[in-house]
């Protein structure tokens, strides 16, 4: 009796390290995103997850909003450790491991198919990257199908673009050099939660188009300041959901096993929940915004423009010129 006594003594002691191994462990997550926002649900579901799956041993805080800065901002707090992860587009993305950027090149992705097909055959390529820059990807989660959105008249090619006022977002190389091929003149740099300020002006100068997913238009509410929308894909935007290496390397085991299935997990629910969105996003501004359908002429000059894009992030050195090539190829483009 007493052997067993000590047995179960044993057990509960060794079950009690195992729960108390994790005890206190907080992670503090970024993200821009509005915290009711369909980004926002699916990170605080991600919380809960993590929480039930822990008995509460993990807590996944998070900060909406841009309230820990922009992405760039967000990455050096990561470096930093002042936080620990963050859910991040390509131009955080892109500060961690510049080759990432490839997979939004523009040009090569006409829908989420060619991007689930090229994105499988590259992907131990960017973990490696990721992780060698002390980084690691939980889970992916896209952001959605960008369109060309205008305020007053259509942007048909890109010269009508060139005559308008659009903006590109702080630390997004591939948009910067978008509008520099196009020959916008000092196209301006705009930090995401800034936009709607800019959007919503009628000063002679003010921002007049947007390039955007229709749900980040519709959901950060840049879409009400636009009455055009392009049918032609612009691009996608990617996403992942990212933490600092250091940081999960030195989670006990029972935690590191929480957060990374939870984030696989949430990755998977990310990419089928946002593209759905996305989608019924776009038929919503279709419905209510003059459509604009180009001929096969004014798709010939986009295709030239994002070629010669993707040529000079290139030739620049802003995306490594193997890992460009190795997406193309896989593209078929």
């Amino acid at each position: 009796m007493v052997r067993r006594l000590w047995m179960l003594v044993a057990v509960l002691c060794c079950l009690g390290f195992a729960r108390t191994a994790s005890a206190g462990e907080e992670l503090k997550f970024g993200t821009l995103a509005p915290a009711d926002s369909a980004w926002g649900k699916v990170f605080k579901a991600w919380s809960k997850a993590i929480d039930e799956e822990s008995s509460g041993a993990v807590k996944l805080t998070w900060y909406f909003n841009g309230t820990q800065g922009d992405e760039v901002a967000m990455v050096g707090k990561m470096r930093s450790k002042q936080i620990d992860g963050g859910a991040f587009t390509a131009t955080g993305l892109s500060q961690i491991y510049p080759p990432v950027a490839a997979l939004q090149a523009p040009g090569l992705f006409p829908n989420w198919a060619k991007l689930d097909a090229v994105r499988e055959k590259t992907r131990a390529r960017f973990d490696k990257g990721f992780e060698g820059e002390g980084f690691k990807i939980l889970g992916t989660g896209d952001v959605g199908i960008a369109h060309i959105m205008s305020r007053g008249k259509p942007v048909r090619t890109p010269a009508d673009l060139k005559a308008m006022h659009p903006f590109y977002i702080s630390g997004d190389a591939i948009g910067q050099k978008f509008l520099e091929t196009v020959g916008v003149a000092s196209p301006k740099a705009l930090s995401v939660p800034s936009i709607l300020h800019h959007i919503s002006e009628r000063s002679e100068g003010a921002i007049d188009v947007i390039n955007s997913p229709a749900i980040a238009a519709e959901q950060l509410q840049w879409a009400a300041h636009v009455d055009h929308v392009n049918t032609m894909p612009s691009g996608i935007g990617i996403g992942a959901l990212i933490m600092n290496k250091e940081r999960f390397d030195n989670l006990p085991a029972d935690a590191k096993a929480v957060v990374e299935r939870t984030g696989k997990n949430t990755g998977k629910v990310l990419t089928e929940r946002i593209r759905g969105i996305d989608e019924a996003a776009f038929n919503r501004l279709k419905a209510s915004k003059t459509v604009v359908d180009l001929n096969d002429a004014e798709k010939a000059q986009w295709a030239e423009v994002f070629k010669k894009v993707r040529n000079a992030l290139k030739a620049e050195g802003k995306i490594k010129a193997d890992v460009l090539d190795e997406v193309t190829a896989a593209a078929g483009q």
